[in-house]
């Protein structure tokens, strides 16, 4: 028996091995109808978010479990939420299948309540039914039953869509898949919501720095060169670098131009040495960094402490400096390198856990022990200072290894972070304050 929709070979190969991939994520998520599903039915729930969904028009003598299937797929594909879904899922397996799998939770929920409530099971059969005198009361009620379910398994996808392009625009397609699933994957509403208001600050703090990392200078970090003055040309590679006048002599009077040419007189731009830094970065993940500066709460489309600091790594890796960030709370987590794991670190992180911030400091000093090539590297620390227990040793022995060692007190107070390290102080996570701090580190 084919499925519901009219668009998708079922017998195909890659359609089976779709349905395998359902299976095997339904199963792993325990939707516990799963096995008694038909086959067609999760080809259908990946299908209906890969491409545009054609619904096949109804069999005669069609059976019950088909039609049910039918109807809350037609009720799904009109709902609100579904219009916003699909302009992320079409054309990509893996953003399909997470949301097939929320589409085969509706379906789930309709089938054991038909099992469990024998009430509910007749009013299912009677909106199934045309011929029922109860038939159009009885599907208005399973519509609505539909929606409520849709509401809670997929919730509010309003503001998934937009956020999602934002971040492609911003960070390339690689970047927006990455963030379309998490979001996709999160089951929680207000958490999801959460992340969006993070995801929204982080975007607009970068846009609104304008890249001022361009303008860093550090005495023996890496250099990439830029264009500077005006000067003489030296060699021929320096051709793609003549300043307007030249150009137009090249064009308009090449005789001119040949004159000046071969006398060495062609005058270009200048290139000069830009040093990128190379920074070593702990930022400090617990509870606290979570909040705003002068309000010390959550607030949606408020800049969070933990923001801020992510948008300034962000910058950083995205103008090609070297890199390297660990995010710490009680504990040290893994190296991140490049933007996109920097992002996703970011909406995985749970506020939970205090500070540790000596941990923190004698992890990046192992790092530096066991790779000397980061001894190269200035040491920043980006916290709130929320530490009563800090080791104020670690910072000398920390500058004994590192080119440098800066902290970043945002929105705190430290007493034995200001007498033993160079301090920069941060009251407002605007960015006007990233570019202040990135031209200070």
């Amino acid at each position: 028996m084919p499925g519901v929709l009219a668009n998708v070979d079922y017998e195909e190969p890659l359609t089976k091995y779709r349905i395998r991939e359902v299976l095997i994520e339904a199963r792993r998520h325990s939707i516990s109808y799963i096995d008694k599903m038909k086959q067609e039915a999760l080809a259908d729930s990946f299908y209906v978010h890969y491409r545009q969904p054609i619904l096949r028009m109804p069999r005669e003598n069609e059976d019950m479990e088909t039609s049910i299937w039918r109807f809350v797929v037609s009720t799904y594909i009109r709902s609100e939420a579904y219009n916003e879904i699909s302009r992320i899922t079409r054309l990509n397996g893996r953003l399909s299948r997470v949301m097939a799998l929320k589409l085969l939770k509706v379906y789930n929920s309709i089938l054991s309540k038909m099992d469990r409530n024998e009430s509910f099971r007749q009013m299912v059969e009677s909106a199934m039914d045309q011929r029922s005198s109860s038939h159009r009361e009885s599907r208005m009620n399973l519509e609505r039953e539909i929606k409520s379910l849709i509401n809670f398994y997929v919730g509010n996808m309003k503001k998934v869509s937009d956020t999602v392009n934002k971040v492609k625009m911003l960070f390339g397609e690689s970047v927006g898949h990455e963030i379309a699933d998490i979001l996709l994957s999160t089951d929680i509403d207000p958490y999801r919501l959460r992340l969006i208001s993070m995801l929204n600050s982080l975007i607009k703090l970068i846009v609104d720095t304008r890249y001022v990392v361009d303008t860093i200078e550090d005495v023996d970090a890496e250099r990439v060169g830029t264009i500077g003055g005006v000067k003489r040309m030296t060699k021929a590679s320096e051709l793609k670098d003549m300043i307007p006048s030249e150009r137009m002599l090249m064009k308009f009077a090449k005789p001119v131009f040949a004159y000046k040419l071969a006398m060495g007189n062609v005058l270009v731009r200048e290139r000069r040495a830009v040093r990128r830094p190379k920074i070593y970065m702990l930022i400090d993940k617990s509870g606290s960094m979570f909040y705003t500066v002068n309000i010390n709460i959550f607030e949606v489309g408020a800049v969070s402490k933990i923001t801020w600091a992510t948008a300034l790594a962000v910058i950083l890796a995205m103008k090609g400096g070297s890199l390297v960030v660990r995010f710490f709370d009680q504990q040290v987590y893994p190296m991140l390198v490049n933007k996109k794991d920097i992002i996703r670190m970011l909406l995985s992180l749970i506020p939970l856990g205090g500070t540790d911030i000596t941990n923190a400091v004698r992890s990046a000093i192992q790092d530096a022990t066991e790779k000397p090539s980061l001894k190269d590297y200035k040491l920043v620390i980006i916290t709130d200072g929320e530490d009563d227990n800090i080791d104020p040793s670690v910072f000398n022995k920390a500058k004994t290894l590192f080119r440098s060692v800066k902290v970043l007190l945002v929105g705190g107070e430290n007493s034995v972070i200001e007498d033993n390290v160079d301090t920069i102080k941060i009251q407002e996570l605007t960015s006007d304050s990233l570019s202040h701090v990135i031209r200070k580190i």
